[in-house]
């Protein structure tokens, strides 16, 4: 969530090209806050739907409790798409409902999440261990279809791996074999953009009106869904596998070791998605299989980082308590692992910890401080000034009045971004986890 706000809250006429987005192809910091919502979502859904998927009434395809449970699925991502396509009209000006965007970040949120819950509740629950089984099923449950060990065996195949490469074959096969009957199209195909299978769904779709700034294409279309689908699909991965292995997530030792291996799977991703990248170009906008590869390895590694230095003992747990206590931060800054002596660890853990209460309190409330930062940067962007004899945005101006006039562009409007998210949305995430206020849909 801090990378999102430093990224939203950029200014575009003075930020840095590495806080924006790639125009085309190519891979920035901005690029990679998508992929990250996506993959954090995916792991999300089996930890919070394991407790129900152990229920013996969750596997009967007829019981209430998963028709209810599916329906919940389906209305959180209906209220996801709806919040995105608020957004996309806010500040409800003729122009904005003229050109209203169907495709977006939120509503890929929600599609996303509609297509890979109802696929993991669908299968999945006959691949988590769930205790045993046969007092799960009941005594002489039938042991039918999907239950049976060969069709579990052909399930399994199917979520860990015949998903994904579904999802990316399609795209490359359908890419790269269509060939656009638009007149100034002619003869060219794959990935230039304004005339690729993209263009031409989300153009027929939509219409050019309703596409990302009248584009021919969106970069929230139809077919990059299809591989950004992909990404979640990883988190789903990561997150069967915390549920899989709880134990040994509570145990130092066994973390550590899962860490260690989801930072090596994660840069073994990073690496081959860079190497298909010299054969399809990594790029955001429509989203490329390599794309998808590249950020799933970066993610993973990211989240491998993340599991060794709070559970792994390397770092003060938030709340003001580490894994091991003062014995285990000594520990880590006799090993080298964090600067300074061990007589010092006690001030070492001090100032970790609120970085780390931090960190968590905006991630406790993640989509509503996506919608705060979004209704924000739009209010003051549509907010006019006159400066310098032209109009510009209240947002661009306290920019470049306060910060780029005595400083260099791209550094003022990094500092720009981390004034707001420090005196601004820090404050207001703490206060909502000090009221225990938790924002959901």
């Amino acid at each position: 969530m801090v990378l999102r706000i430093l990224v939203g809250s950029q200014v575009a006429s003075i930020a840095a090209s590495v806080m924006l987005h790639a125009d085309g192809f190519g891979l920035t910091v901005a690029d990679l806050v998508f992929p990250g919502f996506l993959f954090i979502m995916g792991m999300a859904i089996p930890v919070s739907m394991s407790a129900f998927l152990r229920l013996p009434a969750a596997r009967d395809a007829a019981g209430p409790d998963r028709r209810t449970h599916l329906l919940r699925i389906v209305r959180r991502a209906v209220l996801l798409y709806m919040i995105g396509m608020f957004l996309g009209v806010y500040p409800f000006l003729p122009e904005n409902l003229e050109h209203l965007r169907f495709a977006g970040v939120l509503q890929r949120l929600g599609v996303v999440y509609l297509v890979v819950s109802l696929l993991y509740v669908t299968c999945a629950w006959s691949l988590l261990p769930v205790g045993d089984r046969a007092a799960s099923d009941g005594e002489g449950a039938p042991r039918t279809g999907v239950r049976a060990r060969g069709g579990r065996a052909l399930v399994k195949a199917f979520l860990l791996g015949g998903f994904p490469l579904l999802c990316a074959g399609v795209w490359i096969v359908s890419t790269y074999t269509f060939r656009n009957p638009w007149p100034e199209c002619t003869g060219v195909r794959g990935l230039v953009p304004d005339c690729s299978l993209e263009a031409y769904v989300d153009t027929n779709m939509w219409g050019v009106e309703h596409n990302f700034e009248g584009r021919r294409f969106d970069p929230e279309g139809l077919m990059s869904t299809l591989v950004a689908v992909v990404n979640c699909w990883a988190g789903l991965a990561v997150g069967m596998d915390i549920v899989r292995n709880m134990a040994r997530y509570g145990a130092t030792r066994g973390v550590r070791r899962r860490a260690s291996s989801l930072i090596a799977i994660g840069a073994a991703g990073a690496g081959g998605g860079l190497a298909l990248g010299l054969v399809i170009p990594i790029g955001k906008p429509l989203w490329t299989p390599s794309y998808a590869l590249v950020t799933v390895g970066i993610m993973t590694v990211g989240f491998g980082l993340v599991l060794l230095a709070f559970d792994g003992g390397l770092w003060p747990k938030p709340g003001g308590t580490a894994r091991s206590g003062r014995a285990g931060m000594s520990a880590a800054v006799r090993r080298g692992l964090v600067p300074g002596r061990a007589g010092m660890s006690a001030a070492v853990r001090r100032g970790l910890v609120p970085v780390g209460d931090t960190l968590v309190a905006l991630g406790r409330n993640p989509l509503f401080f996506y919608i705060l930062s979004e209704l924000v940067i739009t209010t003051l962007n549509y907010i006019p000034v006159r400066y310098h004899g032209r109009e510009e945005s209240l947002w661009s101006v306290g920019a470049e009045v306060g910060l780029a006039s005595w400083m260099p562009g791209p550094p003022a409007s990094m500092v720009w971004a981390l004034l707001w998210l420090l005196l601004f949305y820090v404050p207001l995430a703490r206060l909502l986890v000090a009221r225990g206020w938790y924002i959901r849909v």
